[in-house]
């Protein structure tokens, strides 16, 4: 029978065309179900044929990333008392180099946690969009360090090492490389600390581990003003003070929204040349806990970005300058959301499987995490002029009066008081780093 339909589908997609025929020979082992979908399209199964190697995927990357994202987040922020920077792209792109060498059972657990497609061409295409969202240049830069360290009597498979090559710029989901992880537990520690440019004591459990670095520092689209720069108390969410925090000012007309279910509001601040990057800060209003908004900020992306609505005034805009630097291991939150076997089964990349990851098998011990990030003042071009006097009157009671946002959000974002942060590539909303800021920083600690 299935043969019959394949054959059946192969005639009917030659008398339709010779893309279709090509398309199908490029995916072989999706060859039934292709033509399953081809013969259901011809004869009113309601199906249309969409090829995954050449359909866009660009709305199914977004809703994948952000559904893995955010259920790592929850994780992270809970275990970090609400004050943290983490990059799940990161993570995403390592867990799914892993998962391309695992073995079957192991790999559709990892491809369903990580929210991948079952078919090799359209995994493709998403790792390409991921590795292409952190593009260093004059405005932004990234220093990203991530690898697979393993003992040096762990062979690399060929075809895994090629199987992680995803760029054509050479670029791979996951680096590796050799260390004395048994033979010399402290040479191999201190390899790996300069690795992390942190002075922490490794201690690998297991042949492997997975390390992951990154230093951020951006430049906004627009500076703030430096001599708006001034001390300024920042609150609990009960309203105590906690401390003070440097507070850089702006005036600016921005694009600024009101998350009804996340009882907070979100401003949106575009970083480096053209607003390539976007930088979003979600802070509460009302009461709520930024708990509450953290458990729903990442899950809600897709719906918080189509409401952000430029300001018809320039707004007041305060944020603190700060330096957040984070180190974990992402092994226990990443248990929590179900991938748990990667670490306790020895044969998860056992050589069973055509495309392992290491002969013996690599049993990473967990995966360490190491992000800096830094939030000045800095930008490309001076803050711009904004309405005064009579005239800025007018648009601000035009606004009140036109818009249910303005009444609810106002005239400024005041970040005195926990709020959450994310970097996200403009073009792809992939989120490079997130996290939450609920401790003023000691004097010393500032940027």
């Amino acid at each position: 029978m299935r043969l019959t339909i394949v054959v059946v589908a192969l005639c009917l997609a030659h008398a339709y065309g010779d893309d279709i025929v090509g398309e199908i020979a490029k995916a072989p082992e999706e060859l039934v179900h292709g033509a399953v979908d081809l013969v259901d399209g011809f004869f009113g199964g309601g199906k249309k044929y969409r090829n995954p190697c050449t359909r866009d995927i660009s709305k199914d990357y977004k809703r994948s990333i952000n559904k893995f994202y955010n259920r790592l987040y929850n994780q992270v922020a809970a275990r970090n008392d609400y004050h943290f920077v983490f990059s799940p792209i990161s993570v995403w792109l390592s867990l799914s180099a892993l998962a391309e060498g695992a073995d079957p059972p192991l790999q559709s657990q990892l491809f369903n946690a990580l929210h991948l497609p079952k078919e090799a061409c359209a995994r493709d295409r998403y790792y390409k969009i991921a590795l292409s969202v952190e593009r260093t240049g004059h405005d932004v830069t990234f220093i990203r360090r991530r690898s697979l360290f393993l003992d040096e009597s762990l062979k690399i498979n060929p075809e895994w090492e090629r199987n992680t090559h995803r760029n054509s710029e050479g670029l791979r989901l996951l680096n590796f490389n050799p260390a004395p992880i048994k033979g010399n537990p402290e040479a191999a520690s201190k390899i790996m600390s300069d690795f992390l440019a942190t002075p922490t004591n490794l201690a690998v459990t297991g042949n492997s581990i997975i390390l992951d670095y990154l230093e951020y520092q951006g430049l906004w689209e627009y500076a703030f003003s430096e001599a708006s720069i001034h001390l300024h108390p920042f609150f609990d969410e009960a309203h105590n003070v906690l401390g003070q925090v440097e507070m850089m000012r702006m005036k600016k007309r921005v694009r600024l929204a009101h998350v009804p279910f996340m009882k907070a509001k979100v401003l949106e601040l575009p970083v480096g040349e053209h607003g390539r990057y976007t930088m979003l800060f979600a802070s509460g209003t009302e009461n709520c806990v930024i708990k509450d908004a953290v458990n729903i900020f990442m899950s809600s992306i897709m719906d918080i970005f189509p409401l952000l609505t430029m300001s018809l005034v320039p707004i007041d805009i305060a944020i603190p300058r700060f330096c957040l630097t984070s180190e974990f291991n992402l092994r226990g939150p990443l248990e929590d959301i179900g991938i748990r076997e990667y670490w306790m089964d020895p044969l998860a990349t056992s050589n069973s499987f055509p495309r392992f990851v290491s002969d013996p098998p690599a049993a990473p011990g967990g995966l360490i995490q190491h992000v800096s990030v830094k939030v000045g003042p800095q930008g490309l071009k001076a803050k711009k002029r904004h309405h005064s006097g009579l005239l800025s009157s007018l648009f601000g009671l035009a606004t009140d009066t036109v818009s249910d946002v303005a009444k609810i959000v106002g005239h400024d974002f005041i970040a005195d008081k926990p709020f959450i942060f994310a970097l996200f590539d403009t073009e792809t909303h992939t989120c490079i780093f997130a996290g939450a800021y609920s401790k003023p920083m000691p004097p010393d600690m500032r940027v």
